[in-house]
């Protein structure tokens, strides 16, 4: 009888077969921990790493190895794998030259994505000063405006409201009215429930009414308005069964909202220091021509201004100060070489160097009273250079 791999299965034949050859599956006869399942020749699989295999399965694809059939299966293909594994380490596969290769690629694709995600992306987190400050300078994005939380009942007419009204002040729920006799079916299935709603924002089954949500504003708690017209639908019975006054949202409340928003500008300035940090100590040399030596002073500005890394911009700059120091641009590229070291990298020594280096190359340059402008900003003579 032949047997198919059920599709998950397949899906992680690969993943299986990577987690038993790197010794995460299994383990030696010897060094084996837990309840051993299965033994392939001088290999343990045990339920420990049995069932982590099974975690590493995203749990919509679990309902096929829930049943005890379902496990069985998972287990032989993990012999499988084993099996596999033990037949290509038999045959020394792993000495074969070109996999030598591929294992090498493969760990030098682990080590570099566990460092960035170890070393930077998670050390790269907005500290508590920066979240307060967010926090002083953004407080309008955490103001809460009052809000209500409303029920009605929509009927045709207003004769017909009022007798539905007449039936609540003799007992009758207005949930069960709501429920059973309003007009406006999406509501009337959740008993009129109108959800939560501002005086001037969107109010379900409705829209943005205002004059609609002043009435159900001046409701007392608990109490029931109407009948009143609501225009292009019909009269209305609205009951106010919760209200939130305006409120500013805590710094503890939003604290990690801000985290997440501050996170991209954070790590994508770590990864930038991060980078130049080790450019420094490994050593970086351009040793073949350059790919943009061929371009054009045009092409390198435009390259300079469109590049998102202030890094790469500012060498799109120095390139063409260099190659091209007469191009009627060159002066603007020079300065700016000074203003990404100052205003984006918050590095003034290196942005005192090249002002001071621009007012050496280009002394009648019209940026000429920009460049000490910064040199008194960075002096901490003037306050600090603003771009209209």
């Amino acid at each position: 009888m032949k047997r198919y791999l059920y599709p998950t299965l397949l899906a992680l034949l690969a993943l299986t077969f990577v987690a038993c050859a790197g010794g995460n599956g299994t383990s030696d006869e010897t060094a084996a921990e837990g309840e051993a399942l299965m033994k392939v020749g001088d290999r343990i699989i045990t339920r420990e790493s049995f069932e982590a295999e099974i975690e590493k399965i995203p749990p919509f694809q679990r309902r096929e190895l829930e049943t005890p059939q379902g496990k069985q299966r998972f287990l032989e293909r993990m012999v499988e794998m084993e099996l596999l594994y033990l037949a290509a380490m038999d045959e020394k596969m792993d000495e074969d030259p070109a996999l030598v290769k591929e294992f090498e690629s493969a760990r030098r694709q682990i080590l570099m994505r566990h460092y960035y995600r170890d070393r930077i992306q998670d050390a790269a987190q907005p500290d508590d000063a920066t979240i307060e400050k967010y926090y002083d300078e953004h407080k309008d994005e955490f103001s809460v405006k009052a809000r209500v939380r409303a029920r009605w009942i929509l009927a045709e007419t207003k004769k017909d409201a009022a007798a539905l009204l007449a039936r609540v002040n003799g007992g009758e729920e207005f949930t069960a009215l709501a429920r059973n006799e309003s007009k406006d079916a999406p509501t009337a299935t959740e008993d009129g429930d109108l959800g939560w709603f501002t005086r001037d924002g969107y109010v379900r089954s409705i829209g943005v009414d205002t004059d609609f949500t002043d009435k159900v504003f001046a409701i007392e708690l608990g109490q029931i308005a109407g009948p009143f017209e609501v225009a292009k639908k019909g009269w209305a019975l609205a009951r106010l069964d919760e209200r939130e006054d305006a409120h500013m949202k805590t710094l503890a409340d939003v604290r990690g909202e801000i985290a997440r928003r501050l996170q991209p500008k954070v790590q994508e300035e770590f990864y930038a220091n991060r980078i130049e940090e080790l450019r420094e100590k490994f050593g970086v040399e351009q040793l073949g021509e350059s790919f943009t030596s061929a371009s054009s002073p045009e092409e390198l500005f435009q390259m300079a201004q469109s590049a998102k890394d202030p890094h790469e911009r500012i060498e799109y700059y120095e390139q063409m100060v260099e190659r091209y120091p007469d191009y009627e641009q060159a002066d603007r590229a020079a300065f700016m070489v000074g203003f990404v070291y100052s205003e984006e990298l918050g590095e003034d020594e290196k942005a005192r160097a090249a002002f001071e280096r621009f007012q050496e190359l280009y002394p009648d340059s019209d940026l000429g009273e920009d460049a000490r402008y910064m040199l008194d900003a960075l002096d901490g003579k003037e306050p600090p250079f603003q771009v209209d």
